[in-house]
């Protein structure tokens, strides 16, 4: 593993997913009102982001980078260029996550989920509202399926929502209830084949379910609360998951059998929390992010290539 000195920072203490990477050896990392973009080859960080408020959540994807606030503030960045395509309070409360996807169409949308039991949805890039999607409680999480049929979500409860979508993105009905936890959900995420999505709760518990069967596939604990989870999107075949602080967890997403624990470790810290995790695009490396730096783990790729399983880091 190396450590690279760029410290992150949690604005609210359940919400941990401020770590993202969309190409090798950047990553992108929430320090106080700064957005940073951390180049890991040149050892530097540049600011893509300097906003008038702390971040809740924060998310890299599809040339943007999208920021969102306690106050329902969002930010919206064209990632190229840094023009700020939208800068707004949107109503409501806190902005507990972020998603983007592609809709079955091919348009580009954004997830808003906030405290005030809503999902909202923006296309991207004009910031147009499309929908707002009316939940029974604060929604802390969701994540389109890569074809764009299906949105999950979880929030202040045990239950995590299937939502059926339709074609052009603009409505999205209710279709199943999975409930496997005991406490609130915190995130969730699909596999690339998006043939099953993951969930993780604050007691601890990540349940992985067969969209077809919709039954699970593996259930796996944590001592702590588990905030973030991530699948790979390489060939590398990888869910991983990060408790509340200290432990990272990997988990081969081909037969969900094996799974190695990391304790992320830094010697000038007592306590370890983790900021959030994000993947290289080829699953050949793994961020997370900690107070005072980020590290970096490496994946045995060739190892994990070799079928039917091989080693996880």
């Amino acid at each position: 593993s190396r450590a690279a000195a760029q410290q992150t920072t949690i604005q609210h203490w359940q919400l941990r997913d401020l770590v993202q990477c969309e190409r090798a050896h950047e990553v992108h990392c929430v320090h106080n009102q700064q957005v940073v973009r951390y180049h890991g080859q040149k050892e530097e960080g540049v600011i893509v982001q300097d906003l008038k408020f702390c971040p809740t959540s924060m998310t890299v994807s599809h040339g943007y980078v999208v920021s969102g606030g306690s106050r329902s503030e969002l930010q919206v960045t064209r990632q190229e260029t840094g023009e700020t395509l939208f800068s707004q309070l949107l109503g409501g409360n806190v902005n507990n996550a972020l998603h983007v996807g592609h809709d079955q169409a091919g348009g580009l949308k954004l997830f808003v989920c906030n405290n005030d039991d809503t999902i909202k949805v923006f296309n991207l890039p004009g910031m147009e509202l499309v929908t707002t999607i009316n939940c029974a409680v604060p929604i802390n999480y969701c994540a389109l399926s890569p074809d764009g049929r299906s949105l999950a979500c979880v929030g202040d409860n045990n239950d995590v929502h299937l939502y059926r979508c339709s074609r052009n993105g603009e409505s999205y009905l209710k279709v199943h209830r999975f409930s496997e936890a005991r406490d609130h959900g915190m995130s969730v995420a699909w596999n690339p084949s998006g043939s099953c999505f993951a969930a993780a709760s604050q007691d601890g518990l990540v349940c992985v379910w067969d969209l077809r069967s919709q039954k699970p596939l593996a259930k796996f604990s944590t001592c702590l609360a588990c905030r973030s989870l991530k699948f790979s999107r390489g060939p590398v075949d990888l869910l991983a998951f990060a408790e509340h602080e200290e432990n990272i967890h990997l988990v081969d997403a081909r037969t969900f059998a094996s799974w190695q624990t990391i304790r992320v470790t830094s010697p000038e810290m007592d306590s370890n929390n983790i900021s959030g995790i994000a993947f290289f695009p080829d699953g050949s490396h793994i961020y997370a992010g900690l107070d005072d730096s980020i590290s970096l783990y490496e994946i045995d790729t060739g190892m994990r290539r070799s079928f039917p399983q091989g080693c996880l880091i």
